[in-house]
């Protein structure tokens, strides 16, 4: 029982790996920053999502764009996806919610090198 266990978590795992390539692969020409915040950086396992926060010059509203974004990358895991605009971004930089997400912060990809 516990190999059994043990095969679902490592397939899992490789799962949530090969979405983490898939969203940086598709988004990457898209956007401007793209990173992995929450558990998945520290503890990947059966129970761990994607929470991923992009960066992303639009027009489009809120949701709008989240949803272009889910249906874009298909992931086969679960994945909570926050799209903000650079200025949005700048606006939440000393939000209690980003400062929080963003101590534990991956970055995946960064159009430019320089950081906040």
């Amino acid at each position: 029982m516990q190999e059994k266990i043990d095969e679902e978590r490592r397939r899992y795992v490789e799962l949530l790996q090969k979405s983490v390539e898939v969203i940086v692969e598709k988004l990457r020409d898209k956007v401007e920053r793209i990173s992995l915040i929450g558990s998945y950086p520290s503890r990947a396992d059966l129970f761990t999502d994607l929470d991923v926060l992009i960066v992303m010059r639009t027009e489009k509203n809120f949701l709008e764009r989240v949803r272009e974004i889910y249906s874009l990358l298909s992931l086969p895991v679960d994945a909570d996806i926050i799209c903000y605009t650079p200025e949005e971004f700048e606006k939440m930089n000393n939000s209690s919610f980003l400062k929080k997400a963003l101590e534990n912060e991956v970055v995946l990809y960064e159009r430019f090198s320089q950081r906040r």
